[in-house]
């Protein structure tokens, strides 16, 4: 199988209510780089949500599984679009498109509505 780069956040810089995630961004200077990364599970999350900074500099929340398997996600560093951590690496643009590999028979990568404000990033399940 493939393996994933992309690490966990500290349970201590996001939390989960009302449906909503915040992360303090101001705990996670990783993410104000171009292709930082990193997931959230548990704390009743359904599934793992993923948070990208792009390459346009932008920040993405996604469900973090991939539509063909359910493996996790990655940035590709460098490059603005996402893959399947798995052998056969199905790519994603940030919109959460298929532009190859096999999930191009399944459905989109599920992104999540993101805003910011007062440090924070809100992530809405």
């Amino acid at each position: 199988m493939g393996k994933c780069d992309t690490a966990p956040l500290a349970d201590d810089v996001w939390s989960v209510m009302d449906s909503q995630i915040t992360l303090d961004l101001e705990k996670l200077p990783g993410l104000s780089l171009k292709g930082g990364a990193g997931y959230m599970a548990g704390k009743g999350l359904a599934k793992p949500v993923l948070v990208v900074r792009g390459q346009d500099n932008n920040l993405y929340a996604y469900e973090n599984a991939c539509p063909h398997g359910g493996r996790k996600i990655d940035p590709v560093q460098g490059e603005a679009r996402l893959r399947c951590c798995s052998v056969n690496h199905s790519t994603f643009d940030y919109n959460g498109k298929v532009l190859s590999g096999p999930a191009q028979h399944k459905h989109e990568l599920r992104r999540l509505l993101t805003s910011q404000a007062d440090g924070k990033l809100l992530i809405s399940l």
